[in-house]
């Protein structure tokens, strides 16, 4: 069975509050392109279609018409999407039955009925050509329950795969597509994937596959790296500075019991992502730098600079000044120091990114851990007034 794989498009994200409506019409016609010259028995998105559970109109229909120019692309092609944590289970399963008329399925949450888990309802037969055991993302709490002592996990990815062997007489390819995050040594995490997120070990998924289509974690890789039967696809489009590498979608060619064959086709985006300089520099010498960048260079920019004392007032629209006329975008700063003492580093390394996720509680403690001040009694004053504003915005 020869499968594409993709996942993470993160669709209505914006970057730096830059629209990229036009980044994900490029995307999409270099997957029609794909599909059109490839012509796999299946399409597999891994979850995160959306960047938000809540996409606006124009996200969706957007997403909607690339589904239909994907099948249009190939129309003997199956289609398969499942929910990534970024998205609302609900939402995606909405017009589930009409996608079924263009070969397209898809698995917002896990199906259950009164007596649990629907597993049958998340494997599906493609033809003659295998198996494909669809698995959106599912919170920890929200897996069935398991035997004492035995993880809720495992248990499940080996009870659904137990049923697809029960049914795979004619020992075809069985893929498993699925959101999380697994790795082979889970005190080893990269620091290069989005958010913090649960890791779960390798062996959780189970046994019983040819070739697990994963998604969640936005550096293409396979874990470990010479298992080609386990493999992260990556995200199709830059959503950090973090992911300043190749994005791509692979080609898996599946055959039950052997190990597949992967090809991975680069994919070129409107707009790369970059961090200048390499080493940081003074603010003035950096927004030098920043000026001299070639009119035609379109790009995200990080700005590096070296500061123990913060940044001009006007440091960002000096910034977007010094690009102006070209086809760069200034996003930020990252500021690096030479300050040493550890309090201070948790504060002054923060990028405007980490500040943003973090709620003011944290904000704050990390600023009173910095300054050598008692953290308890500021931060039960900080909730007095949090709530107190809380009540005042409901009213």
């Amino acid at each position: 069975m020869k499968i594409l794989h993709t996942s993470d498009w993160h669709l209505g994200h914006e970057f730096y509050d830059y629209q990229r409506q036009d980044e994900f019409e490029h995307l999409f016609c270099q997957l029609r392109q794909i599909v059109a010259e490839e012509r796999p028995d299946a399409f597999l998105l891994s979850g995160d279609v959306y960047h938000s559970s809540v996409p606006s109109v124009a996200t969706q229909t957007m997403y909607t018409e690339a589904m239909l120019q994907l099948h249009e692309a190939c129309p003997e092609m199956a289609i398969f999407v499942t929910a990534g944590n970024h998205d609302s289970a609900s939402r995606l399963e909405i017009d589930r039955s009409l996608w079924h008329h263009f070969r397209v399925h898809v698995f917002g949450g896990l199906a259950r009925n009164e007596q649990g888990v629907c597993f049958d309802d998340h494997i599906c037969r493609v033809g003659e050509k295998g198996w494909i055991v669809a698995v959106p993302h599912v919170f920890k709490q929200n897996f069935p329950a398991s035997p004492a002592g035995t993880d809720r996990q495992q248990c499940f990815f080996e009870e659904i795969l137990r049923r697809v062997g029960e049914r795979n007489t004619e020992h075809l390819p069985v893929v498993l597509m699925a959101h999380l995050a697994v790795t082979e040594n889970p005190d080893h995490l990269s620091s290069d994937d989005v958010g913090g997120m649960d890791y779960y070990p390798l062996g959780c998924l189970g046994e019983g596959y040819d070739y697990a289509a994963l998604g969640h974690l936005h550096r293409p890789h396979q874990v470990p790296e010479d298992n080609a039967a386990v493999r992260y696809s990556g995200s199709p489009l830059p959503i950090t500075f973090n992911e300043e590498y190749e994005h791509s979608v692979t080609i898996a060619e599946v055959r039950h019991g052997e190990v597949p064959q992967l090809r991975v086709i680069p994919l070129q985006p409107l707009r790369h992502v970059r961090t200048i300089p390499e080493v940081a520099l003074p603010f003035e010498d950096a927004l030098h730098l920043l000026s001299d960048l070639p009119e035609e260079e379109a790009a995200y920019i990080q700005l590096r600079v070296a500061s123990d004392n913060g940044l001009p007032l006007d440091s960002n629209e000096r910034a977007v000044k010094a690009v102006e006329g070209k086809r760069c975008r200034f996003c930020t700063f990252k500021i690096e120091t030479t300050v040493t003492d550890e309090g201070q580093r948790q504060i002054i390394d923060l990028t405007p990114d980490q500040l943003r996720e973090m709620g003011p509680l944290e904000v704050a403690a990390r600023h009173l851990r910095s300054k050598g001040l008692p953290e308890e009694d500021y931060l039960e004053l900080l909730k007095v007034v949090l709530k107190q504003m809380d009540i005042e915005n409901a009213k």
